[in-house]
């Protein structure tokens, strides 16, 4: 479920809308260049990926993860402000760029690279397929219905919907995704199994996972909760 859960805020912060709609959205914005603008975005993304790639393992998963939804959410926000106000074109390049930083920086690659953490050995094949398709599906309609949701609820309303599914998703990374760096897949397997066990058993002293690594499990009358 939390594979599953991670794609959907992924796609429904609106990353795919963003991309293959920047030049619209720029010339939208009054942006001579809306090209030039499209490509600084790109080139911002590539770029925010190799930072996320430097500090992934130093600053672990759930923090980057709630730094690039908080930041998303922001920018999401300025472009709404940006349609209902009518501020300068150069504020609609900020918001995107900002949005594209966010997303490269955590949302983008964490997703993926925590899927294989976060399913258990023994489905994660076939659970990598299903976590792939739903992504690959919820990035199609994204794009499909991007245009159709700006006509009925304007550019400005559209971004506020994509920041309040950033809202959301902050809230969920927060209170139930664990930290997962540093830590093996046996642990993390573990982890998730004496979780689940608790849930059955009742309420009790949690299980951990260690920033070293180790697994410490609950004794007999304890449950499991969140790193």
């Amino acid at each position: 479920a939390l594979p599953i859960s991670l794609m959907l805020i992924q796609q429904f912060t609106g990353i795919n809308a963003v991309i293959f709609f920047a030049g619209d959205v720029l010339g939208e914005a009054g942006v001579k260049n809306r090209d030039l603008g499209a490509l600084i975005v790109m080139i911002v993304q590539f770029v925010a990926t190799g930072v996320a790639c430097l500090l992934v393992d130093r600053l672990g998963r759930r923090p980057l993860l709630l730094i690039s939804l908080g930041v998303q959410t922001a920018a999401s926000a300025l472009m709404a402000a940006y349609d209902t106000f009518d501020f300068a074109p150069v504020v609609a390049i900020v918001a995107l760029v900002v949005f594209i930083t966010g997303f490269a920086l955590g949302l983008g690659p964490l997703c993926w690279a925590m899927m294989p953490e976060l399913l258990p050995r023994r489905a994660r094949g076939a659970a990598s397929a299903v976590v792939t398709t739903v992504n690959w599906g919820c990035a199609f309609l994204v794009t499909e219905v991007y245009a159709s949701m700006v006509a009925a609820m304007s550019p400005a309303g559209t971004f506020l919907l994509f920041a309040a599914v950033g809202v959301v998703g902050f809230f969920y990374v927060a209170t139930t995704v664990p930290e997962t760096s540093g830590r093996s897949l046996d642990d993390i397997e573990r982890y998730f199994a004496d979780r689940a066990a608790a849930r059955h058993r009742g309420a009790g002293e949690a299980a951990e996972l260690h920033p070293e690594g180790s697994y410490r499990a609950p004794p007999a009358t304890g449950g499991a909760a969140l790193a």
